[in-house]
């Protein structure tokens, strides 16, 4: 009777311990659906946390480029205005003269000339100058 006794002990230990280990599934389930549902959540939070930094920065570069391109083009605008300057002083009429001469020469040798110059100035050129 002993063996038998020792077999109706084991299934009723092995018994308990399977009710323990379905009765703790039961109340751990819950708890850890609970959990990785938070942990799900501050994945996602963090995410945008990051997703909102990338922004901030791309946003940053963007105006720090746009900044850089200001101060670019002021410059190149100061550096052609004291070109134009500079030009505007050593231009006499003698060279637009010139200048007006070679460009129409230019044109007139040009298969794709359809150009009319209408002599008005000085020696059939015509004239290059402000008109006030």
């Amino acid at each position: 009777m002993e063996k038998q006794t020792k077999k109706v002990m084991l299934i009723v230990l092995l018994s308990l311990i399977g009710l323990g280990i379905i009765v703790s599934l039961f109340v751990v389930i819950p708890h850890y659906r609970v959990w990785m549902q938070g942990k799900r959540g501050e994945a996602a939070l963090a995410e945008a946390e990051y997703d909102r930094r990338v922004a901030i920065r791309e946003a940053e570069a963007e105006h720090e480029a746009a900044v850089f391109l200001r101060k670019a083009e002021v410059e190149r605008a100061m550096g052609v205005a004291e070109a134009m300057e500079i030009i505007q002083k050593q231009l006499d009429d003698n060279y637009l003269m010139y200048r007006s001469i070679m460009a129409q020469k230019k044109m007139a040798d040009s298969p794709n000339h359809t150009t009319v110059y209408i002599p008005s100035g000085n020696m059939g050129i015509p004239l290059i100058r402000n008109v006030e």
